[in-house]
């Protein structure tokens, strides 16, 4: 394995390009400050009715490049706001936080009505089919474990390549699993399908929060919330000493709003398209998700605009999407008009996608989030030729992105039925995917903050997809596919 090398400040040139570039990557400070303005504009995006503030700045920055034909592509999606969320058990409230998009009730509103809902709650454990099979949950409040189900371990069996030169890998923190795949969608069906009037998801795999804001889930038709690990175990004390019911108070909206995705190009002496892609929008501040993703996307569409189109071999597309958490219509309409049915003589024929630069993090003791300085473990998410592969590999430990996995998507892809990425449904339209991403622990919390990105590896990252992107601009299109 290779060891690491400093980031070179020698300017990128494109692979069998005679005359050198005087574009140079953004410095990290650069980079961070498009972090700090994107994290500034909390809950963006479809998260805040009708939202404009993300879009606008990203397109005043691709103006302030040079971008050309940018546009904003818009898609109908979702907005889920919880203007009255409380739970009380007996004389005891229970903080929480409501679970976004539970409650569709088919129409704008919903309400437990004004005095709430009151039932008995019913404690199904982790919920799978032999729980529900001793419980009757008809007309009660089912009480769960929400389990996170991706480990570390998992990715990491899976993965081709490691680029770890210090050996940090800890046995110890192979466990921990990101909150993106859990056990959520499976347990509600269940309970909805037996006619529980609602839920209550206890957060046993987390840290001492219930500010969690997980994957959108469809079809939720009763009201539930979130609790931390401590107080799922207040709960069910409560229950055993006798409080046999819950009271849950839940009224809010869940109403159109439009999803918007910005787009601008840097024409190439061919149609044929690198499309470089993160979200913008964010739950929370959004440090790491996605304000970092942003800012790399930001980073690479300002250093190819200094390489003039003559010295750029295929056409550069720079997507930065919404709706990542109520439902991907940003990235469906995408899908339908640039791949399946393109309206545009461009042809997509490879996709990197950047998102998380994370600090590494974990359960410390009482339950407190415990926060290194050092980057999450991370995958390059990937389904490209073998040299290809050996291009990133070789990314990665010149530019030392350690804790670094090359993961071919055809193992994973299998075991989960999705890519866990941004580029998804674009990997699933068949074009060829690169895409680097982290799953920390905090990601769809409230605790990501701009503290919370990984800084020394801004600029490093930006380096590393610069050379992989010039080697997917050199390679014949019918070459870049595993």
């Amino acid at each position: 394995m290779k060891g690491p090398t400093h980031v070179s400040s020698v300017p990128q040139t494109a692979p069998g390009d005679n005359q050198a570039s005087t574009a140079s990557i953004p410095n990290g400070e650069t980079i961070l400050s498009w972090v700090k303005d994107l994290a500034a504009i909390t809950s963006r995006g479809t998260q805040t009715i009708d939202d404009h503030r993300s879009v606008n700045y990203l397109l005043n920055v691709f103006r302030s490049f040079g971008l050309s034909d940018i546009q904003v592509q818009e898609a109908p999606s979702l907005h889920w706001r919880a203007d009255v969320s409380q739970l009380t058990i007996g004389s005891a409230s229970i903080p929480h936080s409501p679970a976004v998009f539970c409650f569709d009730t088919g129409s704008t509103e919903f309400s437990t009505g004004p005095d709430g809902l009151t039932a008995a709650i019913v404690d199904v454990g982790d919920g799978g089919e032999e729980d529900f099979e001793k419980a009757d949950v008809t007309g009660k409040i089912v009480l769960f474990n929400l389990r996170f189900l991706l480990p570390r371990s998992a990715l990491l069996a899976v993965g081709e390549f490691l680029y770890d030169p210090n050996k940090t890998a800890d046995p110890a923190d192979m466990d921990t699993a990101n909150p993106y795949l859990d056990n959520s969608e499976d347990v509600l069906e269940r309970a909805i399908n037996a006619g529980a009037a609602g839920f209550i998801g206890v957060l046993v795999d987390y840290f001492d929060s219930h500010d969690i804001r997980p994957e959108y889930l469809p079809d939720i038709t009763v009201p539930g919330m979130w609790v931390t690990k401590a107080n799922g175990e207040q709960i069910r004390t409560l229950v055993a000493s006798g409080a046999s019911t819950a009271t849950m108070h839940l009224e809010g909206i869940r109403s159109p709003t439009p999803a918007r995705t910005v787009i601008g190009f840097l024409p190439g002496r061919s149609t044929d398209t690198i499309m470089v892609q993160s979200h913008h929008d964010s739950a929370w501040h959004g440090g790491v998700e996605d304000a970092s993703g942003t800012a790399e996307v930001l980073a690479l569409a300002r250093y190819y605009s200094q390489i003039p189109q003559q010295q750029r071999p295929k056409t550069l597309m720079f997507v930065l999407m919404d709706s990542h958490w109520t439902g991907y219509q940003a990235h469906a309409k995408f899908v339908e008009e640039f791949i399946t049915n393109p309206k545009t003589p461009l042809r997509i024929v490879a996709n990197v996608t950047l998102e998380h630069i994370a600090k590494q993090a974990e359960i410390g003791p009482g339950g407190t989030l415990q926060v290194f300085d050092r980057p999450e473990y991370r995958a390059v998410f990937e389904n490209v030729s073998p040299v290809l592969k050996t291009v990133i590999e070789d990314a990665i430990t010149t530019h030392d992105l350690q804790r670094t996995v090359r993961l071919p998507t055809d193992t994973l892809f299998p075991l989960i039925g999705e890519l866990p990425t941004d580029a998804d449904l674009i990997y699933q339209a068949g074009v060829p995917t690169i895409s680097f991403v982290s799953g920390p622990l905090y990601l769809y919390d409230k605790a990501d903050t701009i503290d919370m990105v990984y800084t020394p590896d801004l600029e490093p990252v930006a380096h590393a997809f610069a050379e992989i992107i010039d080697h997917l601009a050199a390679t014949p299109n019918e070459q870049i596919g595993a």
